[in-house]
């Protein structure tokens, strides 16, 4: 991969695979609401990222200064469900052939009110119709072990991301769904 890396929200639990993404690309947009206090720690990679410290409260805003930066040819991010404005915006800041890797909560595969698709399936279909674009979700699950059942660690969750990089495909179900009553409350 090469070319230019957005790497949206990926400053905590997702910052392995953030790396992975940035040291293969030419340069790497890191943007989060703590992004110009991040650093990978290494002066080479760092040199090649540029940090923006913004929050999609403001959609707009946040996509004027995203827009300037595109077009994008891997995009890895993690968004609230509710940023609904970004999620439906990615899809035109990339540039052709590009990917774009969507992580999600475990929650993104319920179906709604009535019988409504989950907003995973809702973005599925919807980018399963971009001919020139790969669309690649990563749906956060839990681990059962011992009887018990955890959340995914962050290590887990990059490298279901990273897994996704490097042979994307529809859905990826980092950890385990079901049964959903097991999950860690």
């Amino acid at each position: 991969m090469t070319g230019n890396a957005l790497l949206l929200g990926t400053t905590g639990m997702l910052s392995a695979a953030a790396r992975h993404a940035a040291l293969q690309a030419d340069k790497a947009l890191i943007v989060s609401r703590k992004a110009e206090g991040f650093s990978f720690g290494d002066d080479e990679l760092d040199g090649k990222c540029e940090c923006l410290s913004l929050s999609y409260e403001d959609e707009p805003a946040f996509l004027a200064a995203l827009e300037e930066r595109a077009p994008f040819d891997v995009a890895l991010t993690w968004i609230r469900p509710r940023a609904e404005l970004l999620r439906a915006a990615l899809d035109a800041l990339m540039a052709p052939g590009g990917l774009l890797v969507e992580v999600m909560g475990s929650r993104s595969i319920l179906t709604g009110e009535n019988g409504a698709p989950s907003i995973a399936t809702l973005r599925a279909e919807a980018l399963a119709a971009q001919p020139d674009l790969t669309y690649a979700q990563v749906v956060l699950g839990f681990v059962q072990e011992n009887g018990a059942s955890r959340w995914l660690n962050h290590e887990e969750i990059s490298a279901a991301a990273i897994a996704q990089m490097e042979m994307p495909l529809p859905r990826r179900i980092a950890g385990t769904l079901e049964p959903w009553d097991a999950r860690p409350h």
